[in-house]
Order: structure tokens, then C-alpha cells, then sequence
């Protein structure tokens, strides 16, 4: 069976995975640490990627910042295919505000609390809908290590790449507001509808995309 090594998105752990459903693979998870201080994304790829066995073929699925850091480990392991969901490929694909915060690194100022409490109150930018999706957001988000959003954002904001993996499939909602589709430069697959929060509320359209990508490897 094929390898799959999930990461999810900023803060959050494999329950956002939860919907996901593939055939003839074993499904692994990645597992969040602190970034250090200053960290660059690929060095930080780097080291989450220590989790991956490639000795054998494998096969990466991101969502939001879990896709970036995918495109970072699929430039350094080579993966069979790559799957980023509700994410971008390219630093110039990032909301112009966090162009405003590598001049003016404010989120150096805030501490866990206050990203975690961002989310709350921008739920609906998400795509959360539910009080029992919120619920279990929230809880995911509680579970995040010490200290690691603000360096996690620092490595966002700090991030230039400009080079497409071999392999790459970008997977993006036509609602997505947290990261929007007219931002990208080109995408493999659109769903109509999708929010950030895709991944849970669209699963089965998401499902139906990497299953067929995958069948036959």
C-alpha cells in the first residue's frame, strides 16, 4: 500500500483529516513542533520532514500551511505526487497583507492566544459553519505547541519561492477567503463552493480528486 503523509494546517492536527477517505493507502500524519526563532520555511520543512520514511515511495497531501511546507519537503524528497488543498504554491500567491508584515513584522507582537481567538471571530471567513465545527477548531488549535504561531506566521511571511515541485496538485475552493482563488497562478482542480475549511465540508469532492490521481500508482 501507498505511503501518505498529511499535514494539516496552521495550529490544527490529523482530526482535520477526518473526512479523508483513500483507497489502498496508508495514511500518516504529520505532526507539528515550534518553529525556531528567525526559521525559514524550507530549513523548517526540513525538519518536519525527519517524520517521513522515503526509502520508500510516498505520496504528501497539505492543507493551508501543511501545502506550503509540502511544497517545501516534495522540492527537497521528491514525493510521487503532492497534494495541496486551501494553499499556495508560490509566495507571490500570499494575501498582500502579509507583504505589509514583512516590512512591518507586527506579528511578533502577539502570542498564541491572540491567533487562536483570530479564528473565532473570522469563522465564517473559514468556512466554519457548524457550533460543533467550532468546537472542535477551537480544541485542535489548543493542542498546537508552545510558542508556535507567531514563528509559524514569521515563516509564512518570510517565505519567496517561485519553483513548482514535479508533480504538484493544487486543489482550491471558489470560496476560499482566507487564501482567495484570484490569487493564484493557475490551479489543477476547483471546487465549486469550497472554503478553506474544504477538507472537512467538501471532503467527498476532494476525496474523488485524489483517488483519481492516485489510481494506478
Amino acid at each position: 500500500m501507498l505511503n501518505v503523509y498529511c499535514i494539516p494546517g496552521m495550529g490544527v492536527n490529523e482530526r482535520l483529516f477526518r473526512n479523508l477517505n483513500l483507497d489502498n493507502c496508508n495514511i500518516h500524519h504529520i505532526k507539528w513542533v515550534t518553529p525556531t526563532k528567525n526559521e525559514s520555511l524550507p530549513d523548517y520543512a526540513k525538519r518536519l520532514s525527519n517524520q517521513i520514511d522515503d526509502t520508500q515511495p510516498f505520496v504528501l497531501v497539505g492543507v493551508s500551511f501543511g501545502g506550503m511546507c509540502s511544497v517545501e519537503i516534495a522540492k527537497q524528497l521528491k514525493p510521487i505526487k503532492t497534494f495541496i488543498i486551501s494553499s499556495n504554491k508560490f509566495h507571490s500567491e500570499l494575501p498582500l497583507k502579509l507583504s505589509f508584515w514583512r516590512v512591518l513584522p507586527i506579528y511578533r507582537l502577539f502570542r498564541d492566544g491572540f491567533y487562536k481567538n483570530a479564528v473565532v471571530v473570522a469563522k465564517k471567513q473559514f468556512g466554519i459553519v457548524t457550533k460543533e465545527q467550532m468546537i472542535n477548531f477551537r480544541k485542535m488549535l489548543n493542542e498546537a505547541p508552545e510558542n508556535y504561531y507567531s514563528r509559524a506566521v514569521h515563516c509564512i511571511v518570510k517565505w519567496k519561492n517561485e519553483s513548482r515541485p514535479e508533480n504538484l496538485i493544487h486543489i482550491h475552493g471558489t470560496a476560499d477567503l482566507v487564501l482567495p482563488l484570484r490569487k493564484l497562478k493557475g490551479c489543477d482542480y476547483t471546487i465549486k463552493g469550497g472554503t478553506h475549511f474544504m477538507i472537512i465540508n467538501k471532503a467527498e469532492e476532494v476525496n474523488k480528486i485524489v483517488n483519481m490521481e492516485l489510481k494506478g500508482l
